[in-house]
């Protein structure tokens, strides 16, 4: 005999109507945070985002491209609490060759695809750059970080997993993860979305949340590219404000 479904049940909508916005859940993972590391920064876009979710801690961001630099310094004016650096997020200290693209938002340290072009036809190469880099190996203790509770965004076009490769030792300080991830081939030779999964689980950050940040390939009804929120397990006083040997 079927039995009918409980009431609570059947009165369910087809779909979930009542998510968490990206805004509410940033809202209760930053009410800890004292510092947000903003990797691949472009024009500050996610800062004053930040700034909108209720965070009125420090924001340090990192942009590398030099006219890009100067939009986020000139968003940054006014805000005392942040910090802008011209510098990329790598995996060591030296300098990398980044290819940049006309709209900036897809200036990457490696080449795009087809399936990056046919996406975003607008968004052409517009020459290379070379730019100074430094690992958050190298950048910890001049960042003022020892101590506090960082949440670090990487947006970095694909090189994600180098620079998490690069923060050594300090990955473990980190509080809070959110990286864009590209669940297709974005950039050429890019890590590949379980690379960067498979990392961090060894690295012990469970997932947290992962949210839709594109609307997909409407030829094919692929999801292109996600941000993935992760978490470390909860650190000792003493674990935070030691962070090891860095060299």
């Amino acid at each position: 005999m079927v039995r009918p479904l409980p009431r609570g049940v059947q009165d369910l909508p087809p779909h979930t109507e009542n998510l968490m916005t990206s805004k509410e859940r940033r809202r209760i993972l930053l009410r800890d945070i004292d510092v947000v590391i903003d990797g691949g920064a472009n024009g500050g876009q996610y800062a004053r985002w930040m700034r909108h979710c209720g965070f009125r801690g420090e924001i340090l961001s990192f942009e590398p491209a030099s006219a890009t630099f100067d939009v986020l310094s000139e968003a940054a004016r006014s805000d005392d609490n942040w910090h802008c650096h011209n510098v990329a997020l790598g995996p060591e200290d030296g300098q990398v060759l980044l290819h940049l693209t006309r709209t900036s938002l897809g200036s990457s340290v490696f080449s795009r695809t087809g399936l990056h072009s046919r996406m975003w036809p607008d968004d052409v190469d517009a020459g290379t750059e070379l730019v100074p880099m430094r690992s958050l190996r190298s950048l910890w203790h001049e960042l003022g970080c020892e101590g506090r509770r960082v949440y670090l965004k990487l947006d970095v076009e694909g090189a994600e997993l180098s620079v998490l490769e690069g923060a050594g030792p300090i990955l473990d300080r980190i509080a809070l993860l959110e990286l864009e991830l590209s669940l297709a081939d974005m950039h050429e030779d890019a890590p590949a979305f379980p690379d960067v999964l498979n990392f961090l689980t060894a690295r012990g950050f469970s997932v947290v949340a992962l949210e839709q940040n594109h609307k997909g390939d409407e030829a094919t009804g692929h999801m292109l590219m996600i941000d993935g929120i992760f978490r470390r397990g909860e650190l000792t006083a003493s674990q935070r404000s030691d962070p090891g040997e860095l060299t």
